[in-house]
């Protein structure tokens, strides 16, 4: 069949399930990988054993955010090679289990190294997956009109994944109590809405484990390994004269992509829009609350060691203190109610029964205190204290709270635009596949604009439009997502057939995951402290310069980019 005959030709079943299975998995890379910044905050302060504004999970949240992506970027690599040696859709299936059952296993994780651990085997997961579906679909589909339609349109479900996880998160903060408990022990909260959510990373690996039998492998690659003529592929490879200059131009590239995301974009929501002007209201009332929890955070930190060595001496101490911290929670929170008025009456007398109940809990908790702790009281002493700076800390979280959520909000209204943005951004780049300009040509069409869209949102909106600054970000959204799925398109036909799994990887892994990601760090810590004004207007500033930097370098480095051998015209 000709180029044109495939073209023509409809879809058939087996093309359609190829499809769905593309768009399942490019959905869920999203999906599992948003995961973190949404439950990451609850679940550290959980396995901790800290409040959520402790120093300590934010440190932790970035250690994860970098060790993570560390590990996706040097496994990824190694899944690119094993794509070229094992094949397209064994390695396709094994990745996607990898980070389906990754999330269910770091949602029963109650040390820190587990939970880290699980994280790290979601991300390897994710970039595995990519560079192996990418490559697996591009040889399936041939034809190069076809091609680029099932690799733009596919890709653009990524961005979905975002909205999904945002969604799951909600549904299992609201109906977390009411689900069936989960297997963690004392001191953890079986129903932690953080765990339910992981626990949704299991979906994909339902439709894809019935669909794969189903769907072939790269029918040239698998032609050519049983012909015998299918090289050994090699990393060293991708170094060598004729490929140099499309591996270093496409990890550069990928590099500059992943750069404006994480050293702009993604600091946004939670390191920039705080400090936008019509929230400065908010800003001042929070602190010198702020100021407030910073002490207690600090006397915690100081009792700590008294109540490590206290579960330490006393047997079945630290197990009683999480009982002990579940039933403070729950008093609290029916004490919320109670003093709610928007609380009805009947369900008021409802909640002082459980008050009363819970109240007799504490008492049986508080003899059993005793009794532990009768030989030992200052290892009683080391418990109440602990409590007593837990209480003070989390009454300081609720007076913060009428003047937090609506900075929250803003944050995640912002990123919703953002987020809606990169969906546009893929859609357009699927729809420009089709037309006959250049490839570099093409990418130049999101380059570009960005040399003025970041600084103008950063630099102008930000400070003198706060009402304009999502569209900024949409705009900034619209014009870095797009380039995901450009290279989604172009690695493909950018390397040999043995080479290309491990030069989309080398350049996806390598570049964008283990370089470009760094950019955050370069924002947050090296370029940002060296400006003036507030926190929030030293990382709006670093923002801008970082991402505008990367913008500028990719624009630059996409003259050299080759384009790809098929698309040259015939002689």
């Amino acid at each position: 069949m000709n180029s044109a005959e495939a073209a023509r030709r409809p879809f058939t079943q087996t093309d359609w399930l190829i499809i769905l299975v593309a768009i399942i998995g490019f959905a869920f890379d999203t999906y599992e990988l948003l995961m973190l910044p949404v439950i990451a905050g609850p679940a550290l302060a959980e396995i901790l054993q800290v409040p959520p504004n402790n120093p300590l999970v934010t440190q932790w949240v970035g250690n994860m955010l970098w060790i993570t992506a560390l590990c996706g970027g040097v496994f990824g690599l190694l899944g690119g090679w094993l794509t070229d040696r094992f094949g397209r859709k064994t390695v396709l299936a094994g990745s996607i289990m990898v980070y389906s059952l990754s999330p269910v296993l770091a949602s029963l994780s109650t040390s820190l190294a587990w939970f880290m651990f699980f994280r790290c085997t979601t991300f390897v997961g994710v970039c595995v997956e990519f560079v192996a579906a990418i490559t697996w679909l591009a040889e399936l589909f041939p034809d190069k009109g076809r091609k680029e339609k099932v690799l733009g349109w596919t890709q653009a479900f990524a961005s979905v994944g975002g909205l999904m996880v945002t969604v799951a998160n909600m549904l299992a903060v609201k109906y977390a109590n009411i689900l069936p408990g989960l297997p963690v022990p004392e001191p953890f909260n079986a129903h932690a809405s953080w765990r339910y959510t992981l626990m949704t990373g299991l979906l994909p690996a339902i439709p894809i484990a019935l669909m794969l039998p189903f769907v072939p492998e790269s029918r040239v690659w698998q032609e050519k390994r049983k012909a015998g003529t299918l090289r050994r592929p090699s990393i060293f490879e991708l170094f060598s004269p004729e490929l140099r200059r499309v591996t270093l131009v496409t990890a550069g590239l990928s590099a500059c992509a992943y750069g404006a995301a994480f050293g702009a974009l993604q600091l946004t929501p939670t390191r920039i829009v705080p400090g936008l002007a019509d929230l400065a209201e908010q800003r001042t009332a929070l602190l010198p609350l702020r100021k407030e929890a910073t002490a207690l955070n600090a006397q915690l930190d100081e009792a700590q060691p008294r109540f490590e060595q206290a579960c330490a001496e006393v047997a079945g101490l630290k197990e009683l203190s999480g009982q002990r911290s579940k039933v403070r929670a729950e008093i609290g929170g029916v004490r919320r109610g109670l003093d709610s008025p928007l609380t009805p009456d009947t369900k008021k007398a409802e909640l002082q029964t459980q008050l009363g109940a819970l109240t007799n809990q504490l008492s049986q908790l508080d003899a059993e205190l005793h009794r532990l702790t009768e030989s030992k009281p200052e290892a009683g002493k080391a418990l109440t204290d602990r409590e007593k700076i837990l209480g003070q800390i989390a009454a300081n979280r609720a007076r913060q709270d009428p003047f937090d959520t609506p900075i929250k909000a803003r944050g995640n209204t912002v990123q919703l635009w953002q987020e809606l943005g990169g969906l546009s951004g893929r859609i357009a780049l699927a729809i420009l596949l089709a037309a006959a300009i250049s490839r570099k040509t093409l990418l130049r069409l999101f380059q570009a604009p960005g040399l003025v869209v970041v600084p103008l949102t950063y630099l102008y909106l930000f400070r003198n439009e706060p009402g304009l600054f999502q569209l900024g970000m949409a705009a900034a959204g619209f014009l870095t997502v797009a380039q995901f799925s450009y290279f989604g398109e172009y690695l493909p036909k950018a390397f040999p057939l043995h080479l290309r799994g491990t030069g989309a990887s080398f350049a996806t892994n390598v570049g964008g995951r283990m370089i470009g990601t760094s950019a955050a760090f370069v924002t947050a810590s090296l370029v940002a402290p060296q400006l003036a004004g507030s926190t929030f207007e030293q990382v709006a500033t670093g923002a801008a310069i970082v991402g505008t930097a990367v913008f500028l370098i990719g624009l630059a480095l996409s003259f050299w980019l080759p384009e790809p051998k098929e698309e040259k015209p015939a002689a």
